[in-house]
């Protein structure tokens, strides 16, 4: 294996996200051999074109054969079916892991499916992203200083975890391993339900009947800030929702519950409460956002 956590990586999947592993593997990981598969061959390529890799393919059994870490990054809905089909060429011995954001979906029915075949499968989760899409849009960069959270339901061997970590840490991540069900709780708090506001805060502008002219002259960076995330794809943030929906509605509702708190506050002409619960916010933000040490 020499000092290479994996010699052979196949990304099956090279949009923003895949995209940006696979510049990151060839930038950090120059003697590895990098493998891409997509259905089309535009993206291809393009990383063809962009020195990323000559390694490309449409077949994905051959993309698959051989390779020392499978990492899935289509849509999540697509996992099971391309797993099931490349089958016959993942070696006992290899990694499967994926990108997705839900972690006890996945675990569910990929991850199932291929510890049933005895096959090695383990969740990992880039913390990182944009609202942008398509390999056109990635960057090694997008890795540098990200959480990788790492799920092993499935109780493959800690040598296995320890070289998946050592892949993402190479890539400028750091890992955190985590239970799929607490995974999809805390991403349902800080990605999901922020994405789902931001979206409502970009259709509320729009739906009080205020002329469009006045919205677009007045829209500043605070505008700009809070509503860029869900400019994101609609069809894959459908499935996220629909596929941690049972965490996401519990944030929902607490959501929901604080805004019409916050409403009775200001019915009630209550200063002092509006003060106290923005200043609530403020400290909540500063909080989270305090890495341990």
């Amino acid at each position: 294996m020499g000092s290479l956590p994996f010699q052979t990586v196949a990304i099956f999947g090279p949009g923003l996200l895949g995209g940006s592993i696979a510049m990151a593997v060839r930038q950090n990981m120059p003697d590895c051999e990098l493998r891409l598969w997509a259905r089309r061959e535009q993206p291809l390529e393009f990383a063809r074109r962009q020195g990323v890799t000559e390694h490309t393919y449409t077949d994905a059994i051959a993309a698959a054969k051989g390779a020392e870490l499978i990492i899935l990054a289509t849509p999540i809905g697509a996992f099971e079916e391309l797993s099931r089909y490349i089958l016959s060429s993942i070696a006992p011995t290899a990694v499967v892991t994926d990108i997705g954001s839900v972690k006890a979906y996945v675990h569910r029915t990929t991850g199932a499916m291929l510890t049933e075949r005895r096959r090695l499968f383990i969740g990992s989760h880039p913390m990182a992203g944009t609202e942008k899409s398509g390999i056109e849009n990635a960057s090694a960069a997008l890795l540098q200083g990200a959480t990788v959270a790492l799920t092993n339901p499935h109780g493959v061997a800690e040598e296995y975890v320890e070289r998946l970590a050592a892949f993402w840490q190479a890539l400028g991540s750091s890992t955190y391993v985590m239970e799929p069900v607490n995974h999809d709780r805390t991403v349902a708090r800080i990605s999901h339900a922020p994405h789902i506001l931001a979206a409502l805060c970009a259709r509320g502008a729009v739906s009080g009947g205020i002329p469009m002219a006045d919205l677009q002259r007045l829209a500043a960076s605070g505008f700009r800030d809070t509503t860029r995330v869900c400019e994101g794809g609609a069809g894959m943030w459908a499935d996220i929702l629909w596929e941690n929906d049972v965490a996401i509605r519990a944030a929902m509702h607490d959501c929901v519950a604080d805004l019409h708190y916050l409403i009775d506050l200001l019915e009630n002409q209550d200063r002092e409460g509006v003060r106290r619960w923005l200043e609530a916010a403020g400290d909540a933000r500063i909080t989270v956002r305090q890495k341990e040490s």
